[in-house]
């Protein structure tokens, strides 16, 4: 399994966001993540990504606990590509300068030159990100997502924005990544994304 979680649970304040939940993602798999607005979709991927601590719970990523020690931390993110709700890292990085800044971080290569055919993004390569669409930063930050080709892709609402062309290539984006026997765990209210992609989906 790349992803493990058991028992999560996640408070903000009083209120119970995510209760008991257990979840398995084979190698291989896309799992849609779907439910009402505030229903806890992205509280439960900022959890799986390292970015909210949960209260009760372990999630693992091929083996390595998210929120365990230094070096389990570290593997775990190693393994994943992250794109967040907002999509909004610091706005005045040029695309090109964020995608450097992560191949570094993950010691991979850049965009390969069918990940910049794909997304369009030669575009936006001197764009800065506050100057983009919202579908323009949603390409640009799927592009950072995938670079080294992660075994975990989390992508919340990652068609938020998009255009239908490049809808398509986000549907074709994930089911290479899978062939490649790597998973996704993709929130969205769009149905219809998931059943392009042979989702197993889970209701929040």
């Amino acid at each position: 399994m790349i992803l493990t979680i058991k028992d999560l649970v996640v408070r903000r304040g009083a209120r119970t966001i995510i209760d008991g939940l257990s979840l398995e993602v084979p190698d291989g798999e896309v799992v849609g993540i779907v439910g009402k607005n505030g229903c806890g979709k992205s509280t439960l991927l900022m959890a799986i990504a390292g970015v909210l601590a949960p209260t009760e719970g372990r999630i693992t990523i091929g083996g390595h606990d998210v929120w365990g020690s230094t070096r389990h931390r570290n593997e775990a993110r190693r393994a994943l590509g992250y794109v967040p709700e907002g999509a909004d890292p610091p706005g005045f990085l040029l695309g090109g300068e964020l995608w450097t800044m992560v191949a570094a971080a993950r010691k991979s290569p850049p965009p390969t030159a069918e990940l910049v055919a794909t997304l369009g993004l030669d575009e936006l390569r001197d764009t800065a990100l506050e100057r983009m669409s919202l579908g323009q930063r949603r390409r640009a930050c799927i592009g950072a997502a995938m670079i080294g080709s992660p075994h975990l892709l989390v992508l919340d609402e990652p068609d938020n924005g998009l255009d239908a062309k490049h809808a398509d290539a986000l549907v074709e984006l994930l089911r290479d990544h899978t062939k490649a026997t790597n998973s996704a765990i993709v929130a969205t209210h769009d149905r219809g994304l998931l059943e392009r992609v042979n989702a197993r989906t889970v209701e929040l």
